[in-house]
């Protein structure tokens, strides 16, 4: 656990689960107040994370079972609300507390962190941005798209999401993904053409 990112807001990324899943907590200094990217895995770790935070909300950037795999937990023990995008709702082993559609604005603290629904990995795929911090999920990572190459995934939709959805914020943009390492989108975006010949 470090703390990844201290500015308008404060960040800790953790890395969880057998599939090195990204949990990112962000937090108003002011108030303590804080949402959790991605409920993936290992609940006590992330509970650990978020001693003495007052976490509000639970963003899922999408519902595949890796992303999601401690939301049981970690909504009993803070009493947080789970929200992801309709198109993934039915993706979850329980309902969640509340939609979230593109656009939305999610409050925490004196703080709001925009949704930005990007189709292709999953239908209901969202990105959250708090500029310059954009939280990725698996739409977007270091070296290309995410993965489409399964039933929910369409190929040509997660690239038109990054095209017209990513590509148009600042280069400065940090893009923080739901594995591994960090990138901007100045350092991606002039490979969007690779990536389409590449097909995958």
């Amino acid at each position: 656990m470090a703390l990844h990112y201290a500015g308008e807001v404060k960040v800790k990324k953790l890395a969880v689960g057998p599939y090195d899943n990204n949990v990112y907590l962000v937090t108003c200094p002011e108030t303590g107040e804080a949402v959790i990217v991605d409920g993936a895995a290992e609940p006590e770790k992330v509970l650990a994370a978020a001693a003495g935070a007052k976490v509000r909300y639970i963003l899922q950037t999408h519902g595949h079972p890796d992303h999601t795999g401690a939301l049981a937990g970690l909504r009993e023990a803070l009493g947080a609300a789970v929200g992801i995008h309709p198109d993934d709702a039915a993706m979850l082993k329980s309902p969640p507390d509340f939609l979230i559609r593109d656009g939305d604005r999610i409050p925490f603290g004196n703080r709001g962190i925009l949704a930005i629904h990007t189709p292709g990995h999953t239908p209901g795929g969202l990105c959250f941005l708090y500029d310059p911090l954009l939280f990725s999920g698996d739409t977007l990572f270091p070296g290309g798209p995410g993965a489409t190459a399964h039933p929910l995934g369409n190929f040509a939709r997660i690239i038109e999401s990054i095209r017209t959805r990513l590509f148009t914020l600042p280069d400065n943009t940090l893009v923080l993904p739901g594995h591994g390492l960090d990138t901007t989108i100045g350092t991606e975006r002039p490979f969007l053409d690779e990536w389409i010949a590449r097909g995958w």
